[in-house]
């Protein structure tokens, strides 16, 4: 078992750390899939609410797909798998995460090790990136790092900037709430304080301004309010860094002086994409125009219109366009039904983690109940401007997070239950025999 554990555990992480190769995700989604079935069927784990949540959402965008599209060689092909049918594949992965539960000590190792390789990481990009090393012509074969109108840029092993910055947005959050809340030592506390400003550094040079703001939200969920010194500190950890780099660059505070900009570029361009959108959602508010149509040239529907009216033909394109809004994406394809069924994932995800941290405030785990919750918010938030929530890369991190998060939580809380029985069992007063023979 352990040597499974092991092997698909590298898998995963490998799998998390780069999206240039989806083979490598591909191989892992199966391994988790197979290994998380064994492994409920040997323990004879059922499915509870989160589960069958997601497999109810699975279902919904399945038929959304087939009463709309309905072409079968296109919903198997890998160009729909990999750019307008991810969440089927992710969502699938959710499943197997949910079923992988690992012993508490062996999940955080796992998690401070993934923050530790995305530090890693970003070390030679930043480096490349703040003119402290000169230029590297392996790294940008690489592709590590790239040019950008904004000046050099730090892209790491994933195709695009935005994916980038989410996934070192929802790295920093886990590393600043386990700094908050998790039980380390001195010198531990002081390397995660480091690998921390690394993570920061990254996701300042994605230039990815969701990601910014992701981070700003699940930081903010972190810090507590009521306890001044302890936010100072923290606001001085992240303060100090960022007012360090605009020092050595302006390129990153032009970035975040952008976001607020309504007429730059991309900013207009995305007013523009909602309101398609918002189009798409007021034609058929129920059902949407079905999954997957979003990007498609649609010449054909069916059903009444602003009620139920779906695309039954056009040109099918599979391609990362998105509404780059994750909400109004999944209103315009699957309506509110379907974005009420993906939601209310997350919503008994938020649950149960809620319970969890409640419960196991004691235990190993104790400060990635929060952490989780705050990456859970930090991606919520990024999938305002993206569609995160519907993708592959940055949302498989935070679910990967999620998942093996209570399935060690269950397993954990199944013992401690287990410990209480058996404790409560040891102190009962037998009854005297005269009593016995009467309840005879």
């Amino acid at each position: 078992m352990k040597l499974i554990n092991g092997l698909v555990g590298a898998a995963v992480l490998i799998a998390l750390l780069e999206n240039r190769e989806p083979y490598v995700a591909l191989a892992a989604i199966i391994m988790l899939l197979l290994w998380s079935a064994s492994l409920r069927l040997s323990k004879a784990l059922g499915f509870k609410r989160l589960e069958w949540a997601i497999v109810i959402c699975l279902s919904y965008w399945i038929a959304s797909y087939f009463w709309s599209t309905g072409d079968f060689h296109n919903f198997i092909s890998f160009a729909f798998i990999r750019q307008d049918g991810a969440l089927l594949v992710s969502y699938t992965a959710f499943l197997g995460f949910l079923g992988w539960g690992l012993k508490p000590l062996q999940f955080r190792r796992y998690w401070l090790l993934f923050i530790f390789l995305c530090a890693l990481l970003a070390v030679p990009g930043l480096l490349y990136c703040l003119h402290l090393a000169p230029e590297s012509y392996y790294l940008e074969r690489l592709g590590i790092v790239g040019g950008d109108v904004w000046g050099r840029k730090f892209t790491g092993f994933w195709q695009a900037h935005n994916t980038t910055g989410g996934v070192y947005a929802l790295a920093s959050v886990l590393a600043l709430a386990l700094l908050r809340d998790a039980p380390l030592t001195p010198k531990m506390k002081q390397l995660l304080q480091v690998l921390f400003l690394v993570c920061l550094g990254g996701l300042l040079f994605s230039y990815s301004r969701g990601s910014y703001l992701g981070f700003l939200v699940g930081a903010a969920f972190i810090l507590p309010l009521r306890k001044v010194g302890t936010t100072l500190r923290a606001a001085l950890l992240i303060g100090i860094p960022v007012v360090l780099l605009g020092l050595m660059t302006s390129s990153v505070f032009n970035r975040i002086d952008s976001i607020a900009d309504p007429d730059y570029g991309t900013a207009a361009d995305r007013f523009v994409i909602w309101g398609e959108a918002l189009d798409d959602f007021a034609a058929s508010p129920i059902i949407g125009i079905g999954y997957g149509r979003f990007n498609d040239d649609v010449t054909g529907w069916a059903g009444v219109k602003s009620l139920v009216w779906v695309g039954v033909r056009g040109v099918i394109q599979n391609n990362d366009a998105h509404a780059h809004n994750s909400y109004l994406h999944f209103m315009a394809e699957g309506g509110i039904i379907g974005l009420w069924l993906t939601l209310r994932i997350w919503w008994y995800a938020w649950a149960e983690l809620s319970f969890y941290e409640e419960k196991m405030a004691k235990t190993r785990l104790r400060g990635f109940h929060k952490a989780a919750k705050a990456c859970m918010l930090c991606i919520l938030m990024m999938s305002v401007t993206e569609h995160m929530l519907g993708k592959g890369s940055v949302v498989m991190v935070a679910m990967s997070l999620i998942g093996m998060l209570i399935a060690s939580s269950r397993i954990e809380w199944r013992a401690l239950e287990q410990a209480q029985r058996t404790t409560r069992a040891s102190f009962r007063i037998p009854a005297p025999a005269g009593e016995v023979a009467l309840s005879r």
